[in-house]
């Protein structure tokens, strides 16, 4: 159900997190509905407010889907809060790589909305069946292959908004740093990440050869040293 973020990580996390909330029905009160979250939110004033923040984001997804990326910034900052606790240099090259992978970013939020996987997603969150939900889903190969065939629509989407079909210079930068710097081998906000995707039946490690594929057909190398925890080398 996952492709790739930020180019590579932003929406790997973002948007996998994202789903994987709205499937198990809870978006009407994801800390309220959260045994982790739920004392954070209470004891934090900081994290309630995200939690706000991010049950405002949910309860209006089409705003989401015209704003793409741009609509995901003010929750970005909770990414360093408890429990998730990104480092702040993994916070910066977050940032960055929203702003200057802005197209990128917004061309994988249209893969889930033509692919139809957000509008499963959201026939979840309305009906709360979590087995009606992921069964559903595409398979995991399924998925992988949609995420291969979409390739050509979205260069030629990318073209159309950049005059450039591949992933631009600066975005290509930006994800080589995120790997270099071994954001997604964070322990806390990655194990954060994967305990809500196990809950849907994901495995974030799976799908590390697609984001670098992905990344690789549209001319960048960025991605080609990517590593996820807890499988990273030292």
């Amino acid at each position: 159900m996952k492709a790739k973020a930020s180019t590579v990580l932003v929406l790997l996390v973002l948007a996998s997190a994202l789903m994987a909330l709205m499937v198990r029905g809870d978006v009407a009160g994801i800390c309220a509905n959260d045994p982790e979250l739920a004392p954070l939110a209470e004891s934090n004033p900081q994290v309630a407010q995200c939690c706000q923040q991010f049950d405002t984001l949910f309860a209006n997804i089409d705003a989401v889907l015209q704003q793409g990326v741009t609509a995901l910034v003010p929750v970005m900052g909770c990414t360093v809060l408890p429990p998730v606790e990104l480092s702040q240099g993994c916070y910066q090259d977050l940032l960055a790589a929203g702003a200057n992978c802005y197209y990128e970013t917004n061309m994988m939020v249209q893969f889930f909305n033509d692919t139809g996987l957000l509008g499963t997603a959201l026939d979840a969150k309305e009906s709360g069946n979590l087995t009606e939900a992921t069964g559903a889903l595409p398979t995991e190969d399924a998925f992988k292959q949609q995420a291969i065939d979409y390739i050509p629509t979205a260069q030629k989407n990318l073209e159309a908004l950049t005059g450039n079909p591949d992933i631009n210079p600066l975005c290509c930068q930006s994800i080589k740093k995120l790997v270099a710097d071994k954001c997604a081998c964070e322990e806390k906000p990655m194990t954060f990440v994967n305990s809500r995707l196990e809950k849907v039946g994901l495995d974030l490690a799976n799908y590390m050869d697609l984001a670098k594929t992905v990344v690789s057909k549209m001319n960048c190398d960025g991605a080609d040293q990517l590593e996820v925890y807890p499988n990273c080398v030292a």
